[in-house]
């Protein structure tokens, strides 16, 4: 029997049969055979009967090696897939951490760019971070992160920011009020809201500033021209009322009234226009003066002579001064000097100084006029205007004559900051 089984393995060798296939069948073939063995009849610890020991360990050698590479190649399948899920779970945190640092980067970059003041409380109302713009309502250094904002002393006038963060944090509601920086007179809207985390958590408080001390300038400035025009309307119907009763008084005819009442209101709207183009409430005597010729067909030529110092009128001075230079050129291209090609007009003036402040002297004289009535049969506006007017107006000393060559008037006016702007209080004279 033992010769049998060995020559059955000699031939499974020559076969080519490995001992572990031969192990396994034969072990298949011991499953499937019922064995019945009592407690003397079991094998003792070992190889099989009638196998060799040595025989035996080589065949568990090669079981074992063969578990070893199974459990290589296994190992080697799960390294790779949790090296590939690995790289792959790497790459998305990779990813979103970039897009993590971009949006913190956009969001400081923001904040920076808007200039806006702001500071984050956490919920112990301490710093958390702030702006570079908050160090200019704030005195805050990078060292400030952590401390509590009642610690932090504000450069703007704020004695209710303790009570609006408690309240804000309290309340979950918003506060908002202008605040000023008495050092610069800088306005700032402040702005206190809750801060939400991204779980729509309070969190602490959001502290913002916005400087708003070029809308507050332009409003207040809005307010002032508002009442500025108001004013100036309020005068000039003042004047146009005053120009229609006392044109309908020196009127002899409708005809007369409507074409005096016409160039005088056109006087008006001409300085109105000077007005409005400099964009003040000052305008330029010479200019005035040339506008008011031009208008009437009398440009600076052969007949009119026109030149003094630069003065610039206010606005009262100016509409009063403007009717008054209206009337005697209107004299003058009617009556006077520019009725005829021969006349001339010299419009010259000068500003000098005496012990009452700075006056301004100006002279208006025509010259080669022919022939020239020496009474008036009456006393017209432009006189009355002249004799009456600029003295009650402007404190002015006036005189007009009437000269065998043609009208002079001389308007002597002290120069205040209510009725003028001069560059320089020197004497500036020109000769006549």
């Amino acid at each position: 029997m033992a010769r049998r089984k060995a020559n059955t393995r000699n031939g499974d060798r020559a076969r080519g049969v490995s001992p572990l296939a031969i192990f396994d069948l034969r072990r298949a073939r011991d499953v499937e055979r019922p064995v019945k063995l009592g407690a003397a009849d079991a094998p003792e610890a070992g190889p099989p009967e009638g196998q060799p020991r040595d025989e035996h360990v080589q065949w568990l050698e090669a079981e074992l090696r063969l578990t070893k590479q199974r459990l290589k190649t296994t190992t080697d399948e799960l390294e790779r897939a949790n090296g590939a899920e690995l790289q792959t779970v790497n790459r998305e945190l990779a990813q979103q951490v970039n897009e993590l640092a971009k949006t913190n980067s956009d969001l400081k970059n923001l904040l920076e760019s808007t200039q806006i003041a702001t500071l984050f409380l956490d919920s112990e109302l301490r710093i958390r971070t702030f702006t570079p713009a908050a160090t200019e309502v704030f005195h805050l250094l990078d060292a400030d992160v952590g401390r509590p904002i009642d610690q932090v002393v504000p450069t703007v006038a704020y004695p209710e920011l303790q009570r609006d963060v408690h309240q804000v944090l309290n309340t979950l509601g918003r506060v908002e009020r202008e605040v000023e920086r008495p050092e610069t007179g800088s306005r700032y809207l402040a702005r206190v809201l809750p801060y939400r985390s991204f779980d729509n958590a309070i969190a602490g408080v959001v502290l913002t500033f916005l400087d708003i001390t070029a809308t507050a300038r332009a409003e207040e400035r809005q307010r002032l021209l508002l009442s500025e025009l108001q004013h100036r309307v309020r005068n000039i119907l003042g004047i146009v009322r005053s120009l229609a009763a006392r044109t309908a008084e020196t009127s002899a005819s409708v005809e007369e009234y409507a074409s005096h009442l016409d160039g005088r209101l056109a006087t008006l709207a001409r300085t109105q226009n000077i007005f409005a183009r400099t964009g003040d409430v000052i305008v330029d005597l010479e200019e005035m003066v040339r506008d008011e010729l031009v208008s009437l067909g009398a440009p600076d030529g052969e007949q009119v002579d026109v030149g003094g110092p630069e003065v610039r009128l206010r606005q009262s001075a100016a509409e009063t001064f403007a009717l008054a230079l209206h009337e005697l050129a209107t004299n003058a291209v009617k009556y006077g000097a520019l009725a005829g090609p021969k006349g001339r007009v010299a419009v010259r003036w000068r500003v000098f100084d005496t012990s009452a402040g700075p006056r301004l002297s100006l002279e208006w004289r025509e010259s080669g006029v022919a022939a020239l009535d020496m009474r008036p049969t009456r006393s017209g506006f432009g006189r009355e205007l002249i004799e009456r007017g600029l003295p009650f107006e402007l404190g002015a000393a006036t005189s007009i004559s009437f000269e065998p060559g043609g009208v002079r008037a001389l308007i002597e006016v002290p120069l205040t900051h209510h009725n003028a702007v001069l560059d320089s209080p020197d004497e500036q004279a020109l000769g006549w």
